[in-house]
């Protein structure tokens, strides 16, 4: 039984540690994710050899790149350079010793053996003799080689693997009670935001009606009824004393000689503004100081006149709803663009997610109240749910996986994930939404397995073999170089030599 394990680029010595001791089977296929470093040092290869050895498990590392497979092969752990590939059988080996450390254990065996110790100048001659063989190797290998080169033809082999294109659709609940994502529930973790705004708002009231403007004003005669003088000072109210009671009031000095009968006139105002004070002549007949009354009698032998009126606003009910709706929409909008800032990377907002309470508004006028401005102050509370993608994309891709056969490689870096942001529903404070996940898979091809499927055929037989023996988008191309060759048909062949074949998978 063996186990996966994907790796994080982030996790260390002590993640990786955690994932081992929860691993479920004794044989653990850890995947390193591509440009992670963590084993490109001999001594990280080393503990995890010691985690591996102290849990009593078989671990296998499985990547392509080149200098943490060289680490990893010297360090005596088993390399893979795909999932399908740990379907072979595979194991932990004892780590390589380096040449020093050979030849330490070489000279400690032969002391315990008897035999006496090397001197420096024999080591000398014993290195050169190694290092003069290796060179006498290596320069008969390269002339091998090169006479091969001359002799031997090259086969160039082109193939294009089938393509495939999946897609799934996912529909996943975004729950700020979930803890972490499941696929088995199709749930994955939200979080709720909220903030809280006031502004204010006004308008220009629509209904108008008139309201009095300036007061009416005249003339009117006193009339001594004393035989003193009387000096009568602005502000002595009079009135009318038929119909409606005006009231007005001196705005200018009048002065009563001492004899009865004597006149003299003064200006007035009306203590109320409009036409309400435009009266007729002999109307205000009425004296109300009563520091004058008995002394003098009144008279107003003109009608006053210059009271009017003016159109002013009148605060309705309308306009107080439309106060509050406009205010309301610029309040969500600034509500909105405040939850945005609160996002973290990969979360995004949706608009349908959030919901608006109104704490308070407070206008500055009454309902019917006169005014041609309108003002309006406003708090509201709004919350909202943030859904991670990155959590989103997760689950499509294990979704995405569970579709792919095991003669297909996922390319992962041409995956396609798209969430359908015009189609999000609520249920609470959860987002309801479908998450698209496309990408091509294609039909893995082994270069090993093509080599040997054509060694020592003619160009048309491998052709045929190779159309027959793998899944393929276009009829595989096999060439025989060089050109010269084909003249002898008998060389006109695909070499046996796998160095000589190069295949080329053009995906």
């Amino acid at each position: 039984m063996q186990q996966i394990i994907y790796l994080e680029i982030e996790d260390d010595l002590p993640a990786i540690r955690d994932l081992l001791e929860g691993a479920q089977a004794k044989r653990v296929m850890l995947v390193v994710p591509k440009g992670s470093r963590l084993f490109h040092e001999p001594l990280n290869l080393r503990v995890l050899r010691r985690y591996a050895s102290n849990l009593a498990l078989d671990v296998a590392l499985v990547t392509r790149d080149g200098y943490t497979r060289r680490l990893a092969k010297e360090e005596g752990i088993a390399v893979l350079s795909s999932i399908r590939r740990g379907k072979s059988r595979w194991r932990m080996r004892p780590p390589r010793r380096s040449a020093a450390e050979q030849a330490a254990v070489a000279r400690v065996n032969g002391l315990r053996a008897g035999q006496s110790d090397v001197g420096y100048g024999d080591t000398l001659i014993v290195w050169a003799g190694r290092i003069l063989g290796v060179l006498l190797f290596v320069f008969f290998i390269a002339l091998i080689g090169i006479l091969a080169g001359l002799v031997i033809p090259e086969a160039r082999i082109t193939l294009v693997p089938y393509r495939q294109d999946v897609e799934v659709h996912l529909e996943i609940r975004a729950d700020p009670e979930a803890e972490k994502p499941s696929l088995e529930k199709q749930v994955i973790p939200a979080r709720i935001l909220e903030v809280e705004v006031e502004q204010t708002g006004e308008i220009a009231t629509v209904s108008k009606k008139d309201a009095p403007d300036t007061p009416a004003v005249g003339t009117v005669v006193f009339i001594n009824q004393t035989a003193t003088p009387l000096t009568i000072t602005p502000g002595a109210i009079v009135r009318t004393a038929t119909g409606t009671t005006v009231r007005f009031r001196t705005v200018t000095t009048a002065t009563l000689e001492a004899a009865i009968g004597a006149t003299a006139e003064a200006r007035i105002e009306a203590l109320e503004p409009g036409p309400v004070g435009n009266v007729a002549k002999a109307t205000i007949t009425e004296v109300e100081t009563p520091s004058l009354r008995g002394k003098v009698r009144v008279i107003n032998e003109e009608p006053t006149q210059g009271g009017g009126v003016k159109q002013v606003g009148v605060v309705t009910r309308a306009d107080m709803d439309r106060l509050k709706a406009q205010l309301l929409q610029q309040l969500q909008q600034q509500a909105y663009v405040e939850l945005q800032s609160q996002l973290r990377e990969q979360e995004f907002l949706p608009p349908e997610s959030i919901s608006i309470e109104i704490l308070s508004e407070v206008y500055d006028q009454f309902l019917d109240a006169e005014a041609d401005l309108l003002h309006l102050t406003m708090r509201i509370v709004a919350t909202g749910t943030a859904v991670d993608r990155a959590n989103a994309n997760l689950l499509a891709y294990e979704a995405l996986k569970d579709r792919i056969p095991a003669s297909h490689d996922l390319r992962s870096t041409e995956i396609n994930f798209q969430i359908d942001e015009q189609n999000i529903r609520m249920e609470g404070r959860q987002v309801l939404l479908t998450v698209t996940a496309a990408a091509p898979l294609i039909v893995a091809i082994d270069k090993g397995d093509v080599r040997s499927a054509v060694a020592g055929l003619t160009a048309e037989e491998a052709t045929r073999v190779l159309a027959e023996s793998f899944s393929l988008n276009a009829p595989p191309i096999v060439e025989i170089l060089p050109d010269w060759i084909k003249r002898w048909k008998w060389l006109d062949r695909v070499p046996y030599l796998p160095f000589r074949i190069q295949v080329v998978v053009l995906e």
